[in-house]
């Protein structure tokens, strides 16, 4: 599928494996209808140097059918307006955050992207097999991110065709499994690789588990987006985000460690680093004398040996070594030097 971008922006942010993860906070609904929790939400994200933080929109009566009253109770308190939506951008634009919320119907959707004008679109897996959904999301022009949660593989290819249909190239497919909270063992995160055996665009992973090692491995693994839900409240009756959010006590430790296991695989090819090379003098070994070896005596392996330091000559060099002879008289632990011998 060459139709698809590998790399392209989200707000100012790049996205693409040769960019750095982006980190998205997934508030959701974990402001459970307060806006004022929806700020400190914002201010989770911002301390915790996330490069998005997302929320999500809808109208309950819209999304949920009158044949699940007791869903669309536990939805319409968490459920905030559309004056409460762009408080919450604007927030975010003060806090130097980019703002993204997912839309769960169309009039939800047209606000975010002719009002609230977000920088791309964020579907949910709920959406799998919603191809005429996905299409039209397409056609509306911005980048799209899609989780795939519940989705078979076949299901996958079949929404990028809706996608590739509606005409948006710029798409980043995530990881995804739709339990809160999902085990490890549910997660098989080698289906990233499947995913872009398929599709030429950023992967990435978003993340239902309990902790934080699942979305780590994603991102040693290659992701190049993850998605984490992030509370301030835990405990909440009629509520299951919070099961799988990280909160103020770890967020921040989250993000550092996605920056340091990027730093970490590096890419390039193998060389000593600078610090590796400090490091030579102590960690490695040089040839030494093993007893005292008078001047004028023909070298013998069985006396030499390899001690630290490791700045003399190197133990592989051991058959360059033997057979010359001393040219002066060498103490027993003496680090060999090339110039006494000839």
């Amino acid at each position: 599928m060459t139709f698809f971008a590998s790399e392209f922006n989200i707000a100012d942010r790049k996205v693409g494996e040769t960019h750095p993860c982006l980190i998205i906070g997934e508030a959701g609904i974990n402001h459970f209808g307060s806006l004022e929790k929806a700020f400190a939400l914002v201010d989770l994200a911002v301390s915790a140097a996330a490069d998005i933080v997302k929320f999500q929109h809808f109208r309950t009566d819209a999304l949920v059918g009158e044949d699940a009253l007791d869903w669309r109770d536990r939805l319409r308190s968490k459920e905030l307006s559309d004056d409460d939506m762009l408080r919450i951008r604007d927030y975010c634009d003060k806090q130097k955050i980019v703002f993204m919320c997912t839309g769960h119907d169309e009039e939800s959707l047209d606000f975010l992207d002719k009002v609230a004008d977000v920088p791309a679109f964020k579907i949910g897996s709920g959406e799998v097999k919603n191809w005429p959904s996905l299409k039209g999301i397409a056609c509306r022009g911005k980048p799209m991110v899609l989780s795939t949660g519940m989705y078979t593989m076949d299901d996958i290819e079949k929404a990028l065709n809706a996608i590739e249909e509606g005409g948006c190239n710029k798409l980043a497919v995530l990881h995804c499994i739709t339990a809160y909270p999902s085990p490890p063992e549910d997660i098989n995160l080698a289906v990233m690789a499947q995913i872009q055996a398929i599709f030429p665009g950023p992967i990435g992973y978003s993340d239902h588990t309990t902790g934080t090692a699942v979305p780590l491995a994603a991102v040693a693994q290659g992701a190049t987006i993850i998605e984490k839900h992030i509370t301030i409240d835990r405990d909440v009756p009629n509520a299951q985000d919070w099961k799988v959010s990280c909160d103020p006590s770890n967020f921040a430790n989250f993000v550092r460690d996605i920056r340091e296991i990027e730093a970490a695989l590096g890419g390039n090819k193998k060389l000593l680093s600078e610090r590796e090379h400090q490091s030579i003098i102590w960690a490695r070994k040089s040839l030494h004398a093993a007893s005292n070896i008078p001047a004028g005596t023909v070298i013998a392996k069985n006396m030499l040996l390899a001690q630290r330091p490791g700045d003399g000559i190197a133990p592989s060099e051991i058959n360059e070594v033997v057979g010359k002879t001393a040219n002066a008289d060498i103490a027993s632990g003496t680090k060999i030097e090339n110039s006494w011998l000839s």
